[in-house]
Protein backbone atom coordinates (compact mmCIF):
# COMPACT_ATOMS: atom_id res chain seq x y z
CA UNK A 1 0.00 0.00 0.00
CA UNK A 2 1.18 3.63 -1.03
CA UNK A 3 1.49 6.45 1.73
CA UNK A 4 0.92 9.61 0.89
CA UNK A 5 2.08 12.89 2.64
CA UNK A 6 0.65 16.33 2.76
CA UNK A 7 3.12 19.40 3.05
CA UNK A 8 1.01 22.35 2.91
CA UNK A 9 0.12 22.99 6.73
CA UNK A 10 -2.46 24.53 5.40
CA UNK A 11 -4.31 21.68 3.88
CA UNK A 12 -3.62 19.74 6.89
CA UNK A 13 -5.21 21.93 9.11
CA UNK A 14 -8.29 22.14 7.08
CA UNK A 15 -8.60 18.48 6.18
CA UNK A 16 -8.28 18.03 10.67
CA UNK A 17 -11.07 20.05 11.12
CA UNK A 18 -13.26 18.95 8.85
CA UNK A 19 -12.41 15.78 10.03
CA UNK A 20 -13.42 16.99 13.47
CA UNK A 21 -16.55 19.07 12.83
CA UNK A 22 -18.22 16.05 10.78
CA UNK A 23 -17.20 13.06 13.30
CA UNK A 24 -15.14 11.24 10.56
CA UNK A 25 -11.51 9.97 9.97
CA UNK A 26 -8.84 12.31 8.69
CA UNK A 27 -8.19 9.48 6.25
CA UNK A 28 -11.88 9.07 5.27
CA UNK A 29 -12.22 12.57 4.63
CA UNK A 30 -9.31 13.04 2.33
CA UNK A 31 -9.96 9.97 0.25
CA UNK A 32 -13.81 11.24 -0.14
CA UNK A 33 -12.33 14.42 -1.34
CA UNK A 34 -9.54 12.93 -3.85
CA UNK A 35 -12.62 10.95 -5.30
CA UNK A 36 -14.71 14.06 -5.72
CA UNK A 37 -11.93 15.65 -7.73
CA UNK A 38 -11.05 12.71 -9.60
CA UNK A 39 -14.80 12.63 -10.17
CA UNK A 40 -15.21 16.54 -11.33
CA UNK A 41 -11.80 15.95 -13.59
CA UNK A 42 -13.81 12.96 -15.16
CA UNK A 43 -17.14 14.74 -15.85
CA UNK A 44 -15.27 17.34 -17.47
CA UNK A 45 -13.47 15.42 -19.59
CA UNK A 46 -16.45 13.77 -21.02
CA UNK A 47 -18.18 16.81 -21.35
CA UNK A 48 -15.19 18.38 -23.34
CA UNK A 49 -15.43 14.71 -25.67
CA UNK A 50 -19.02 15.06 -26.10
CA UNK A 51 -18.83 18.75 -27.45
CA UNK A 52 -16.06 17.54 -29.43
CA UNK A 53 -18.30 14.72 -31.03
CA UNK A 54 -20.95 16.95 -31.64
CA UNK A 55 -18.40 19.14 -33.36
CA UNK A 56 -17.90 16.73 -35.67
CA UNK A 57 -20.78 14.74 -35.67
CA UNK A 58 -21.36 15.33 -39.85
CA UNK A 59 -17.67 14.15 -40.37
CA UNK A 60 -18.36 11.00 -38.58
CA UNK A 61 -21.36 9.93 -40.05
CA UNK A 62 -19.62 10.10 -43.13
CA UNK A 63 -17.07 7.70 -42.06
CA UNK A 64 -18.34 5.81 -39.44
CA UNK A 65 -22.27 5.83 -39.78
CA UNK A 66 -24.10 2.67 -38.13
CA UNK A 67 -20.90 2.07 -35.67
CA UNK A 68 -19.60 3.51 -32.24
CA UNK A 69 -16.65 5.90 -32.26
CA UNK A 70 -14.53 6.39 -29.10
CA UNK A 71 -12.89 9.88 -28.52
CA UNK A 72 -10.07 10.82 -25.83
CA UNK A 73 -8.65 14.35 -25.84
CA UNK A 74 -10.40 15.60 -28.75
CA UNK A 75 -9.80 12.61 -31.79
CA UNK A 76 -11.31 9.62 -32.22
CA UNK A 77 -9.22 6.74 -30.98
CA UNK A 78 -11.05 3.38 -32.26
CA UNK A 79 -14.53 2.58 -33.66
CA UNK A 80 -16.48 -0.76 -33.80
CA UNK A 81 -19.99 -1.71 -34.83
CA UNK A 82 -20.07 -3.93 -31.44
CA UNK A 83 -19.81 -1.47 -28.59
CA UNK A 84 -19.07 -4.41 -26.37
CA UNK A 85 -15.79 -5.23 -28.03
CA UNK A 86 -15.50 -1.55 -28.08
CA UNK A 87 -15.28 -1.03 -24.86
CA UNK A 88 -13.27 -3.58 -24.11
CA UNK A 89 -10.21 -2.44 -25.86
CA UNK A 90 -10.61 1.34 -24.56
CA UNK A 91 -10.41 -0.31 -20.94
CA UNK A 92 -7.32 -2.06 -22.07
CA UNK A 93 -5.75 0.61 -23.97
CA UNK A 94 -6.80 3.50 -21.49
CA UNK A 95 -7.66 2.19 -18.11
CA UNK A 96 -9.67 4.52 -15.71
CA UNK A 97 -8.71 7.68 -18.30
CA UNK A 98 -11.80 9.02 -19.07
CA UNK A 99 -13.60 8.00 -22.92
CA UNK A 100 -16.26 9.05 -24.58
CA UNK A 101 -17.71 6.33 -26.75
CA UNK A 102 -20.95 7.32 -28.58
CA UNK A 103 -23.36 5.67 -31.49
CA UNK A 104 -22.81 7.23 -34.46
CA UNK A 105 -26.43 7.12 -35.71
CA UNK A 106 -27.86 7.66 -39.73
CA UNK A 107 -30.16 10.20 -38.83
CA UNK A 108 -29.09 13.43 -37.94
CA UNK A 109 -29.42 14.57 -34.24
CA UNK A 110 -32.74 15.71 -33.33
CA UNK A 111 -32.42 19.13 -31.26
CA UNK A 112 -35.05 20.20 -29.17
CA UNK A 113 -36.05 23.83 -28.14
CA UNK A 114 -38.27 25.02 -25.56
CA UNK A 115 -40.24 27.54 -27.20
CA UNK A 116 -41.87 29.01 -23.51
CA UNK A 117 -44.93 27.79 -22.15
CA UNK A 118 -45.67 25.87 -18.05
CA UNK A 119 -45.74 22.75 -16.65
CA UNK A 120 -48.76 22.08 -14.88
CA UNK A 121 -48.84 19.97 -11.58
CA UNK A 122 -51.05 16.73 -12.70
CA UNK A 123 -54.06 16.11 -10.01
Amino acid sequence: MMSIELHEPTLVWQVEQLADRIAQPVEQVLELAVRRYFDAIEQEAIHDETEAFWGMYEQLRAQYIGQYVALYQGSVVDHDADVSRLEQRMRERFGLLPVLIAPVEPAPPRELQWRGGRVEPMS
